[in-house]
């Protein structure tokens, strides 16, 4: 796999690259390839519509993104911004889908993105907005648990494939139950303050990268 990942960024090599650019062509080369993979594995996995259609999206764009990369051998900014907000929509429908069946959460996965985002020097504002919104995704999702507002009922979800096992962890009426406010918050604080803490130390160490 190794010796395939070398063979692709030999065939990205320009003259005029610097160190800097080499590195950043293998980081986007995994990135590309692994978020291609994940949104297409998606489709197969989720059962709402809107999450299907986000990760087909998300496809699409990280295609478009490689195939850039491979015939000009040189990253878009532009695109490399478009896949990351289309990864992070792709996410945060996922992770209302397992939200729903009471599956296991997919938002972490977010923090990939803003740290190849940082990593690869894409425009500030494109990192805070990302972080935004992930940040207001955890805080409806949370409030969501604490009180059952109504959010995995819009637009129709349809989480009934998993009702005998939200049933066996669960037994409300309403699935998935809700939970003590004083945890979810505790939980939500935690949240946040890891993600918030991986974005400074990111920052840092591209900052660090970029200065040497």
């Amino acid at each position: 796999m190794w010796s395939l990942h070398n063979w692709l960024v030999s065939k990205l090599a320009l003259p005029d690259d610097d160190e800097a650019m080499v590195k950043r062509k293998k980081t986007l080369i995994w990135f590309f390839v692994t978020t291609l993979i994940l949104s297409a594995s998606a489709l197969s996995v989720v059962s709402f519509t809107s999450a299907k259609i986000a990760s087909f999206l998300a496809a699409v764009v990280n295609s478009i993104a490689l195939i850039w990369l491979f015939v000009y051998k040189k990253p878009s900014d532009t695109l490399i911004e478009l896949v990351g907000y289309a990864d992070v929509i792709g996410i945060i429908l996922a992770d209302y889908n397992n939200m729903g069946a009471m599956l296991p959460r997919l938002w972490p996965l977010s923090v990939v993105i803003v740290d190849v985002m940082l990593v690869c020097r894409i425009r500030s504002r494109s990192s805070i907005v990302v972080i935004i919104t992930l940040c207001l995704w955890l805080v409806i999702s949370s409030a969501e648990q604490a009180t059952r507002f109504g959010l995995l009922d819009v637009g129709g979800a349809d989480f009934n494939g998993d009702h005998e096992y939200r049933r066996a962890v669960c037994s409300c009426s309403n699935l998935p139950c809700t939970r003590d406010f004083s945890g979810v918050s505790v939980t939500l604080f935690l949240m946040v303050s890891i993600f918030l803490l991986d974005f400074y130390f990111t920052r840092g160490f591209a900052d660090e990268v970029l200065a040497e």
